[in-house]
């Protein structure tokens, strides 16, 4: 198998954080970015155009973006697929990090007690020990840096085109084939842009209801009417 590990990033008006992440990726050392766009309106398609990333294009929605990405990335080549949005920005030593996680054979790799939201306060400071404690148990939100080879990518069934928690419903299937592997060698900063925009109380009290409701069985479909778009909110840079 391949052990060529490639970057597949769904984008929508990241003109902002896009290059910079780019950037770091590319001093990683990483030689195959798919950067999936969904109908952007800025310069994104051209950001990553001139960063030498694979350019692909889909309907707007992660879960689909996500699935055209991690296709293309197989066609080309790849043996493991790292998903990352692209307001996250991993810290120097990520992919040196990750391919000393693969040596260990797990199922999948995640950034566990690692997640840093790039915004001061004791606020944010909970978040990431929440999101840290998810994390342990398998769930993984699409802003913690999920690894998987390609082939528990495909035996687990790869991302569906969920319009919500497509995330989460792809780590549950993960964790059905063994545990997801914990990497906390190396960091990802997450954009504070939703909490900051929408406000923090009220960005943490639907977040949670809205993963309960999911939990408990409510569709996708359904629920993505009250989880708007980052477009809506004030996009705030690192």
């Amino acid at each position: 198998m391949s052990n060529r590990l490639a970057v597949v990033i769904p984008c929508l008006d990241e003109a902002v954080n896009l290059p910079r992440l780019l950037g770091r990726l590319q001093e990683e050392g990483v030689d195959l970015v798919v950067v999936v766009d969904g109908g952007s309106e800025d310069d994104s398609c051209e950001i990553a155009t001139a960063a030498g990333a694979d350019l692909c294009h889909a309907e707007r929605g992660r879960g689909l973006q996500l699935q055209i990405g991690a296709a293309r990335a197989i066609e080309l080549g790849a043996g493991r697929l790292w998903f990352l949005h692209a307001d996250n920005l991993p810290a120097p030593g990520a992919v040196q990090a990750i391919t000393e996680a693969f040596a260990k054979s797990p199922t999948a790799a995640a950034f566990g007690c690692s997640q840093i939201v790039d915004a001061e306060g004791k606020f944010f400071r909970l978040v990431e020990a929440k999101a840290d404690q998810r994390v342990a148990r398998g769930l993984v939100y699409g802003d913690s840096g999920l690894c998987i080879s390609v082939p528990n990518y495909l035996a687990s069934g790869g991302f569906r085109p969920l319009s919500l928690f497509e995330d989460l419903d792809f780590s549950r299937r993960i964790s059905r084939l063994g545990a997801i592997l914990l990497v906390p060698k190396a960091k990802v900063f997450v954009n504070p842009r939703r909490w900051k925009g929408e406000g923090a109380l009220l960005t943490t009290v639907r977040n949670w209801i809205l993963t309960c409701a999911w939990r408990l069985g409510v569709s996708p479909e359904r629920l993505v009417r009250f989880y708007p778009s980052h477009k809506s909110t004030k996009s705030s840079p690192y």
